[in-house]
């Protein structure tokens, strides 16, 4: 875990509302793995707001640059939007776990909901880097306006699948509806599922690679004043057959096997 000041090298909205923002930081970019987070704040705003904001590390651009891909839904995530290249932020990290890879016979399945696709991209890339896996990956958003990133990853060479809420581009629904389609059509095979997205979603998800007996990762978001595990204010219930009653996102996290978490609970 490293923390330092850094500049903003670019900040483009790339859909309604949503962003992608690179910062340059060789050191973190190296440490950086598919899963893992970054706690961001910045530099002038000390006061208001006063805490740092948790974003999943999106991709590495040029072996030095750290590029996160946020939506604004409030204060802080506004006030990020108006910030322009040579603008100072701080950073901690990277912090939490990160994705674990397939074995050598596991096929990866990827499924984002909307803004899951962060932490997704970055490990589409390093699977195909390594191992140039055959990678498929299940898009679920609410409309065709919020679609970001069909490009990019189509460039990389995955199988896409999406689904909107209202019909508008793709199957109409959501989607774990296009998933489970999927797992009964090649019900022959066992593949590893990654998920990220609202909990809504990731608890349909592992509560289907449960019952299929498949392992399942999957990323989960909370409020995190910390990101260290000191204030304890992003616990989950851990299900009953571990040794833990509770985890913490960012010290346990964010990555977890779907059986580990209590999804009734949530």
């Amino acid at each position: 875990m490293l923390q330092e000041k850094t500049f903003i090298t670019f900040n483009r909205m790339i859909a309604q509302n949503i962003y992608l923002m690179g910062f340059r930081s060789k050191k973190m970019a190296l440490l950086s793995k598919p899963g893992q987070f970054l706690m961001i704040h910045l530099v002038g705003t000390q006061m208001d707001p006063l805490l740092a904001r948790p974003f999943s590390v999106h991709s590495i651009k040029d072996n030095d640059i750290l590029v996160i891909l946020y939506k604004t839904v409030g204060k802080g995530t506004s006030l990020l939007s108006l910030s322009k290249e040579g603008d100072t932020i701080s950073i901690i990290g990277p912090l939490g776990n990160g994705f674990p890879l397939p074995g050598k016979n596991q096929i990866p399945l990827l499924v984002a909901g909307g803004m899951g696709i962060a932490p997704l991209f970055f490990l589409s890339q390093l699977l195909i880097n390594i191992k140039k896996y055959e990678l498929k990956m299940f898009l679920g958003f609410s409309t065709s306006q919020e679609i970001v990133l069909f490009n990019e990853l189509t460039s990389l060479g995955l199988d896409l699948s999406i689904a909107t809420n209202d019909g508008s581009y793709g199957k109409k629904g959501l989607v774990t509806d296009i998933l489970d389609q999927y797992l009964e059509k090649k019900s022959s095979i066992k593949p590893m599922i990654y998920a990220c997205g609202p909990v809504d979603m990731l608890k349909e998800v592992s509560l289907r690679a449960i019952s299929l007996n498949l392992t399942c990762y999957v990323s989960l978001e909370s409020q995190m004043a910390c990101g260290l595990g000191l204030c304890q204010g992003c616990a989950i219930k851990a299900n009953n057959t571990t040794n833990k009653p509770y985890y913490y996102v960012c010290q346990d996290g964010p990555i977890f096997l779907a059986e580990m978490i209590d999804w009734g609970s949530l």
